[in-house]
């Protein structure tokens, strides 16, 4: 491929699971992609054997002590910067076309809105930004000629099955959720699941934070709310089904009564792939599945009162305004507290409701990103103290 087709790829988060299948993904075409940039928060050895295989000419870390450190271990001469303005400048470098958003949280919001501003290709499988502000980083990706591609697997089926079909024609989108670990535990024995089997995907392998979140499908109802913003859907015509065997990952009904299904094995370099190279598409060096060995495909209805946490993404979407970003917000923290043995896991929905209906939405407008962290930040607080006094 000729050098000004050459895609030159920052990947923020380089050493998380999005981030390790980026780049597992593009090592495999040199002749397409360059890492120009990585980024990581705390696992600096790790983000410095990556950087030196790849000779990386820009790297961001979180703390200034890491990079300076880091500067004068590398073999090669390249420029380590740190903390937010780090993140920001990366995300803004005029040699860097195309980025890929693996960090998790809202610290992500930085690097996505400057990529967007600076007309970049963002490929992203952060949700508290599209959660959170979402409409803000369309409207700046309008604006800008940038794009913003969704990677995690939902969304990137429904991205893909909505290319060709008109918005009046979709009756309705239909999420699949695995059901996590606990979808079959009884919900008297909820109290009693620790963090190490709630980080335990039976499907994925993930971080801590979202695991938990799969746990307790939290993340499912995020991922309802993220569709509502991405495609302009209302929130009654999103749907989320139980299927356990993760093979379907999208689900789009017509109102003929057709329905167009996305099914892929449960790779995320499938959908990492799609982002990097849309419209267009490569083959990839994944395990295949033999299709005759899938003898039925199991869908079931969520349990609502088992998994309250999907129940609550529902009620934030229909109140709309800083109602998801406070779910959100208060979300991290409650999963962190009881990462941290602070709280039991049946807990986890109750302070995430505590916190909704006991913050006071403040009389602001979100004209920016450092606006949406402020409150975030607010939110978060707020949430810790409720636990606090628990």
């Amino acid at each position: 491929m000729n050098q000004s087709r050459m895609k030159n790829i920052a990947i923020f988060g380089a050493t998380g699971s999005i981030g390790k299948s980026t780049i597992e993904y593009v090592k495999n075409f040199s002749d397409k992609f360059r890492i120009v940039g990585l980024t990581a928060r705390t696992k600096i050895r790790e983000l410095q054997k990556l950087s030196e295989i790849f000779k990386v000419p820009y790297i961001v870390v979180e703390k200034e002590e890491d990079a300076k450190n880091l500067k004068s271990s590398l073999s090669y001469r390249a420029e380590v910067l740190w903390g937010d303005e780090g993140l920001k400048e990366l995300a803004s470098l005029e040699l860097v076309n195309t980025v890929v958003i693996g960090i998790s949280g809202i610290k992500a919001l930085i690097p996505t809105y400057y990529a967007l501003k600076t007309g970049k290709r963002v490929a992203i499988a952060n949700k508290e930004c599209i959660i959170s502000v979402g409409n803000l980083l369309k409207e700046v990706a309008k604006i800008c000629q940038a794009e913003l591609i969704p990677v995690d697997s939902e969304h990137s089926a429904f991205f893909q099955l909505l290319q060709k079909e008109k918005k009046e024609y979709i009756e309705k989108l239909i999420l699949t959720a695995s059901g996590g670990p606990f979808y079959k535990t009884p919900l008297k024995d909820f109290s009693k699941i620790t963090p190490e089997k709630a980080i335990a995907h039976p499907t994925w392998k993930m971080g801590k934070k979202i695991s938990v979140d799969s746990a307790t499908l939290m993340n499912k109802g995020f991922e309802v709310l993220e569709a509502m913003v991405l495609f302009d859907i209302p929130l009654d015509k999103i749907e989320v089904v139980i299927h356990p065997q993760s093979l379907i990952h999208g689900i789009v009904k017509l109102i003929d009564g057709c329905y167009f299904m996305h099914l892929s094995p449960p790779d995320m370099k499938i959908a990492i792939a799609y982002a990097l190279n849309y419209p267009e598409r490569t083959r990839i060096p994944i395990v295949n599945f033999d299709l005759a060995k899938v003898k039925k495909l199991i869908f079931e209805k969520p349990n609502f009162r088992k998994f309250p946490c999907l129940k609550l993404a529902y009620k934030v979407g229909k109140l709309g305004g800083f109602y998801p970003l406070i779910l959100e917000a208060a979300d991290e923290v409650v999963v962190e507290a009881f990462l941290s043995y602070k709280i039991t896991f049946d807990k986890i929905p109750y302070f995430l409701e505590k916190t909704l209906n006991e913050f006071k939405i403040p009389s602001i407008n979100l004209k920016n990103v450092y606006d949406a962290l402020e409150l975030h930040e607010r939110v978060c607080e707020f949430t810790k103290n409720l636990i606090k006094r628990y």
